[in-house]
């Protein structure tokens, strides 16, 4: 297994199943404490492509990979607060479509998430940071739910795929 040493990030191992750099780091929402995934696409620019095999990595990730990774770290705090309320918000909006619990406050959302994910995609536009949160939910399994950050900004709440674009 390769690993490298991000002198900004930490160490990351080549997972080449899913073909990321991975992390693992502890991140607290709805007052429960995950252990959570985040996975770094790396980006061959020579060749155009996503790296898919571990004898080709580099560990290269491009400058808005590692700024989304720093400015989320560096505004954890306020961005979780945000995103606890916009997941509440998302289930409220749509507990009728979904065949599990019933949460009637934000306290009780921790207990119905699991596999908490942190996607950061490889860059889109230039300035552009991108994550994706994912958690598997217990009331939408098949789905899960996914949030998309632009900027550090929420742009979307849904499923995992609305995370992963």
């Amino acid at each position: 297994m390769r690993e490298i040493n991000h002198e900004l990030l930490g160490r990351f191992h080549f997972e080449e199943e899913q073909c990321v750099w991975r992390q693992v780091r502890k991140i607290t929402i709805f007052n429960k404490g995950f252990e959570a995934t985040i996975d770094f696409l790396e980006y061959d620019e020579e060749f155009e492509q996503v790296v898919e095999f571990e004898e080709d990595t580099k560990g290269y990730f491009q400058e808005e990979q590692v700024e989304a990774l720093m400015k989320f770290q560096e505004k954890k705090h306020e961005i979780i607060t945000k995103l606890e309320y916009a997941i509440f918000d998302y289930y409220q909006n749509n507990c009728e479509a979904f065949d599990g619990p019933r949460i009637k406050n934000k306290n009780e959302i921790g207990s119905f998430l699991t596999d908490m994910g942190i996607f950061i995609a490889d860059r889109e536009e230039a300035g552009l940071r991108k994550i994706g949160i994912t958690f598997e939910c217990s009331w939408d399994p098949g789905h899960g739910l996914g949030i998309l950050l632009k900027n550090e900004e929420i742009a979307a709440v849904g499923t995992i795929d609305d995370a992963i674009v």
